[in-house]
């Protein structure tokens, strides 16, 4: 099968229509029409069905499509692994790592002990946020990931626990209820709160706002944001409080932690991998992450 044939069939079915997808390739719309002709003679079946809406998807096609992104992903890692021999090394590893890595020193233990029993695996480093690092492993595009998350949250992933981290109101020390410090969220229903985006920790965004509703208040949310050293920032000005895990307010002197007891969530990180993959790389770091020095 023509793997170009099968992107431009991925194209088409994620965009609904020949029309919008040559315009995002780009390419002209007959040759796109042309290229899943060819693709459906290719597979012996139709693929799509037309109106004047847009496509759908015949039962082959369906099929074809639940595979075909897995097909692609596994050509593109096959291509990165040849690269990576041609260049001398015996193997590649691509990890996500969590935004506040600087301020869990396991990370950086782990990734140099890593480096230092493996020289001859090329090692790669994205520092990306949690939610964006659980799609980039299962699209292909990271090998494995640590991040904030929960073992229910993707089914499509294997985690492994590497530590787990008590969630705390994050305030500025110049906030007035500093001078008493508060035993419930209650305290600061009418404080301007600022919180991550929920794309960007989904599980997490959940268990805050189930919390908020068993203490029954609505949060007086002024800002959302995707990073979490802006929202720590933010705080230490003054501008509002957050939720976090409370090792962001450690060693900082502008801001201070506060546990209420009807704020029983725990972050859990974790080392994350696709399921499907098969790996002895991915294998021997969950070794040192099950084995730490």
């Amino acid at each position: 099968m023509d793997s170009k044939k099968l992107k431009y069939f991925l194209a088409v079915v994620e965009a609904g229509s020949i029309t919008r997808a040559a315009g995002r390739i780009p390419v002209a719309q007959p040759a796109l029409t042309r290229q899943i002709r060819l693709l459906e003679e290719q597979v012996g079946a139709r693929l799509l069905e037309r109106d004047r809406k847009g496509v759908s998807l015949t039962h082959a096609g369906q099929f074809l499509y639940d595979n075909g992104r897995r097909l692609i992903d596994e050509l593109e890692w096959v291509a990165r692994k040849a690269r990576t021999i041609s260049d001398g090394y015996s193997d590649s590893l691509s990890i996500g790592i969590t935004t506040i890595h600087s301020c869990i020193p396991g990370i950086s233990n782990l990734i140099s002990r890593f480096r230092a029993e493996h020289p001859g695996i090329r090692l790669t480093l994205e520092s990306m946020l949690s939610g964006p690092q659980a799609q980039a492993i299962i699209d292909g595009e990271l090998d494995a990931g640590i991040l904030f998350t929960e073992q229910e949250d993707d089914p499509r992933l294997g985690y492994l626990p590497i530590a787990s981290y008590r969630m705390a109101i994050v305030a500025s020390r110049r906030h007035p209820l500093t001078k008493a410090p508060p035993t419930a969220l209650r305290a600061f229903a009418e404080a301007p709160f600022i919180r991550f985006s929920r794309d960007s920790t989904p599980g997490s965004y959940d268990r805050v706002d189930r919390c908020f509703e068993q203490a029954g208040i609505v949060p007086n949310t002024i800002l959302e944001c995707h990073d979490d050293i802006t929202i720590r920032s933010l705080v230490a000005a003054g501008m509002g409080y957050a939720i976090m895990p409370s090792i962001m307010a450690r060693g900082e002197s502008d801001l201070v932690a506060y546990e209420p007891d009807d704020l029983q969530i725990f972050s859990q990180l974790m080392l994350a991998w696709r399921k499907d993959s098969v790996s002895k790389t991915i294998d021997e770091l969950c070794r040192m992450v099950s084995h730490p020095a």
